[in-house]
């Protein structure tokens, strides 16, 4: 029987679908035009600007919907990140509509259902290990993890006079278990809502937008076999844990959010200078909750994120952009004194890991509306560290990416579109300090895994082709897609999806 979220979503479903058929009165060429306006690599250049919900009521010109059902398809022959697990193989339902009510407002949402499994999770029994790492839940067996997400996304954008104002919510719940064995339970709903406004003049947008997100998780792990439990590590980073409440303590509470504030000039035409600057700081309590709550750790991120560039759009398009993208990362754990009753005093505070990530990139994208071709360098290091005792893990990367697109009428009705994109990412330096001869054997292994995996080279080949039969207003359409990675850890990676949906 459907519970009151799955008549939610496809309630959410139903009535975008109804919105897009509305708003859809185009030709079978509009259709075209509209498609390759919303899927193309172009869009990868405004994709920035998007993030503010004012600017993206300036978008697209034109309205398109399309309602499909996807297979996503992963696995590896070794976890590249063992925290995320070998592969896996997740069913979603999806809905996505842009529509343009006027010249100066437009409307957008998306609706998401999936359900899933993750393949061979270890060390970690905690939702959004990415999100949260490294203070999660872990134990040495792991196992398959279902997941089941829950995704609504919304906006409005209008044009007042010289003023430009947007506003967007965005919603998620989570949830991922396990049905034996170390049996982990993560719920999580997030809540985000931004803020935008804009002016023009000088043939410019001018644009500001706040953003202001909400996280909770219920996260906990139970065992039921006869045969006993197995300790569950609270880890505190590059191989740590709190080791005086690992063990039995078992179940958590995660709380936070944060804010950010982002920054964006945008030509109004098709030509010109092009800036995004994107600042935010978010901030994860995690509590123990058996028979009282302890505070245990506090993570801080603090990201700075810059996109400036140049872009000419006539009858062939040209962009040539630069990104940065700074995050820190630090974490807090409490001190926590001795009593003899249920209430633990909190002494204070230290913070123990430290992460800094940096990326860079320089890409040139040059096309016209019936192809693309895209190159890109950059650079990246990831340098984690722990106080005390004394670890370190560092890696850098110079990478380099290549891909193109095309788009083909093969009929009257017919569109077809491929997409081919190669990447490889060397070496450049690399550094690890362990205390090997004072680590448990399982955590020892476990980091010279990581190890080897921060460290190694990558290279890979992934494709797409997508066919749209187009009718009057509509669009039936297939995608197929599939790509390899191999790393110099003795690893590969195969993935592959298929989408089957109709587009408005």
């Amino acid at each position: 029987m459907m519970n009151s979220r799955h008549y939610m979503i496809l309630s959410m479903l139903m009535l975008s679908l109804s919105a897009a058929a509305q708003g859809s009165s185009t030709t079978r060429s509009d259709s075209v035009a509209a498609l390759q306006e919303h899927t193309d690599m172009w869009q990868t250049v405004g994709a920035p600007h998007r993030q503010n919900p004012a600017l993206h009521g300036t978008a697209f010109a034109s309205s398109f919907s399309q309602l499909y059902v996807e297979a996503d398809w992963q696995h590896a022959n070794k976890a590249f990140v063992p925290q995320e697990g070998k592969g896996h193989l997740l069913p979603s339902a999806n809905v996505d509509t842009y529509l343009r009510l006027s010249d100066r407002t437009a409307v957008w949402g998306h609706a998401s259902y999936l359900n899933g499994k993750q393949h061979d999770v270890t060390w970690n029994s905690t939702t959004d290990y990415r999100l949260l790492q490294p203070y999660v839940l872990a134990d040495t067996l792991g196992g398959d993890t279902q997941r089941e997400r829950y995704r609504f996304e919304g906006g409005y954008a209008t044009h007042l006079g010289r003023w430009l104002l947007g506003a967007e919510m965005l919603f998620r719940a989570d949830h991922e278990y396990r049905d034996v064995d170390p049996r982990m339970r993560g719920i999580v709903n997030e809540l985000t809502l931004r803020f935008g406004a804009g002016y023009e003049t000088g043939g410019y947008y001018w644009a500001a937008a706040f953003e202001g997100n909400i996280y909770k998780q219920r996260n906990s792990v139970d065992f039921y076999r006869e045969l006993g439990v197995i300790p569950e590590y609270q880890m505190t980073g590059l191989g740590t844990e709190y080791a005086r409440f690992s063990g039995d303590k078992r179940s958590l509470h995660y709380e936070g959010g944060g804010t950010r504030l982002m920054l964006d000039a945008q030509p109004q035409g098709g030509s010109g200078l092009y800036g995004h600057l994107t600042w935010g700081q978010h901030r994860y309590h995690r509590l123990i909750v058996e028979n009282y709550t302890l505070p245990l750790t506090d993570l801080y991120t603090q990201k700075i994120q810059g996109v400036a560039g140049w872009k000419r759009e006539r009858e062939d398009r040209l962009a040539i952009f630069a990104h940065v993208e700074y995050q820190k990362r630090s974490g807090d754990e409490h001190i926590i004194g001795t009593s003899a009753t249920s209430s633990f005093p909190d002494m204070g505070v230290l913070t123990m890991y430290k992460n800094h990530r940096l990326t860079t990139s320089l890409t040139a994208l040059y096309g016209t509306p019936a192809w693309h071709a895209e190159a890109c360098m950059g650079y990246r290091i990831n340098s984690e560290e722990y106080v005390y005792p004394s670890r370190r893990l560092k890696a850098a990367h110079l990478y380099g990416q290549l891909q193109g697109e095309r788009f083909v009428k093969a009929s009257a009705r017919l569109l077809l579109s491929a997409r081919l994109q190669g990447f490889y990412a060397a070496r450049v330096s690399d550094e690890m300090a362990m205390p090997f001869a004072d680590m448990q054997p399982a955590i020892a292994r476990l980091m010279h895994h990581t190890y080897d995996f921060a460290k190694a080279n990558y290279g890979g080949l992934s494709a797409r082709v997508r066919g749209d039969y187009c009718m009057q207003g509509y669009a039936l359409f297939a995608q197929v897609a599939g790509g390899f990675v191999a790393s110099s850890a003795s690893a590969t990676q195969l993935s592959a999806s298929l989408m089957l949906g109709i587009t408005f």
